[in-house]
């Protein structure tokens, strides 16, 4: 995992397609602000995790030898999935 430290309004890319900024600063939270191409989707952790569970489970079904079902989501990459694979 790559760790960086950036002050308000400050920014890392990833890529060339994405830009990471930071917003605003408070009590135990930070806002920031992503900027990427629009073919590209970004959802936070929670969703991606919410999303990504029925294509894990079918993974499995399928890895055991069962059958994979005829409509299984296609999983999206979280921006620290992203900035892990792009580091």
């Amino acid at each position: 995992m790559l760790v960086l430290t950036r002050k308000l309004a400050e920014g890392i890319c990833i890529g060339d397609e994405i830009l990471v900024k930071v917003i605003r600063t408070g009590k135990g939270s930070v806002k920031i602000g992503i900027d990427a191409s629009d073919h590209m989707r970004i959802t936070r952790e929670e969703i991606f995790e919410e999303e990504s569970e029925p294509v894990m489970k079918a993974q499995e079904t399928h890895q055991e030898g069962g059958r994979l079902p005829d409509m299984v989501p296609l999983g999206t990459l979280s921006i620290a999935d992203a900035a892990r694979l792009v580091c």
